[in-house]
């Protein structure tokens, strides 16, 4: 009689705690929120291909705008000053060491709006990972797992009180982990003060100021942007959300055209140019450094890079399916002179 009392009651228990066990979708809205608008500072363990760094991350949400400074505390100095979607970094001259990673991870956050859920959980599946404690703190966990071959999984470790993603993962296909970043340590101060979200003095003979934007997953090219490739396969879900042109570095004429594909999570970037010197010696294949995979083939008259943090798999489809729109079969000429 008693046992069966007991077993009872242990199945009734298992049954509450069930029903009140942590939404997946609700914890990640909340922590993509969370990280926006939530002021903290902390220090931070960064882990990446054979990698790690120590960052000290100071917070801030005001005014509708979100400040964030990054200072390294192991290697050679490093700072990264993001205003909103615009990255400031401040890098040793002639290296190229950055610490843009964590800020590029936790734009993986960014793109989690709960009118958007619905449309990714086609190629991903949220699962609830249950309890844990990262820096001292409850949280709740979260592993985002892809359907298919073609896209990366996540897991998140979000604090149990203020919803403050502690801890990112960005897991491989065989659950291995390619890059991570975690809060070792972490406070909740009522302000910070201007002074720390200032731009720094650079001393250009020591140090180097690269200014970007972080790509946003949710945008959509002009109707009247006509890119240079197209693709005549992609992987399901992924679709051109954004078109830029830049100088071709070492041609005072050339132009190279980036495109930013997304399935409305993960992210690949296309970059295509007019090969007008050396094709043979242009880059291609496959090759990999950590989680970031890339493709180099010769399309006609064009070069095409593909990168992104995705698998392999992807990024072979993409870059086996582009087409050019225009096809040069040579160089235009230049222009005749007069005499």
């Amino acid at each position: 009689m008693h046992a069966l009392l007991y077993r009872a009651t242990a199945a009734c228990s298992a049954a509450v705690l069930s029903a009140y066990a942590a939404d997946p979708s609700e914890t990640l809205i909340r922590a993509a929120d969370a990280d926006r608008t939530t002021t903290y500072e902390g220090v931070v363990l960064y882990r990446g291909d054979e990698q790690y760094d120590v960052l000290k991350v100071q917070h801030r949400f005001s005014d509708g705008i979100e400040r964030e400074h990054i200072v390294s505390l192991t290697g050679e100095p490093r700072q990264l000053l993001r205003i909103d979607h615009r990255l400031i970094c401040i890098l040793p001259k002639d290296r190229m060491v950055s610490i843009d990673r964590p800020a590029g991870m936790k734009n993986f956050l960014s793109q989690l709006k709960a009118e958007r859920l619905h449309e990714l959980a086609q190629w991903y599946e949220f699962r609830d990972q249950g309890s844990g404690r990262i820096a001292g703190r409850d949280c709740n966990g979260v592993v985002v797992m892809p359907r298919d071959q073609y896209r990366y999984g996540y897991e998140m470790w979000a604090d149990k009180i203020t919803g403050m993603p502690l801890k990112l993962t960005l897991v491989g296909q065989q659950g291995e982990v390619l890059e991570q970043v975690m809060f070792t340590e972490v406070s909740f101060p009522a302000s910070i003060e201007d002074a720390a979200f200032l731009e720094p003095p650079v001393d250009a003979s020591k140090f180097k100021l690269i200014a970007s934007d972080l790509p946003s997953l949710d945008a959509a090219p002009a109707n009247d942007d006509r890119p240079q490739v197209t693709f005549e396969k992609l992987p399901p879900g992924y679709r051109v959300v954004a078109r830029e042109q830049r100088p071709l570095p070492g041609s005072p004429n050339g132009q190279v055209e980036h495109l930013l594909l997304s399935d409305g999570l993960s992210a690949v970037s296309v970059f295509s140019a007019v090969e007008q010197h050396a094709p043979e010696k242009s880059f291609r294949g496959v090759s990999h450094m950590g989680p970031v995979e890339a493709y180099g083939r010769m399309v006609g008259s064009y070069h095409i890079t593909i990168m992104g943090e995705v698998p392999p798999q992807a990024v072979r489809m993409i870059g086996d399916g582009v087409r050019p729109v225009f096809d040069f079969e040579s160089p235009p000429p230049a222009p005749a002179h007069n005499p």
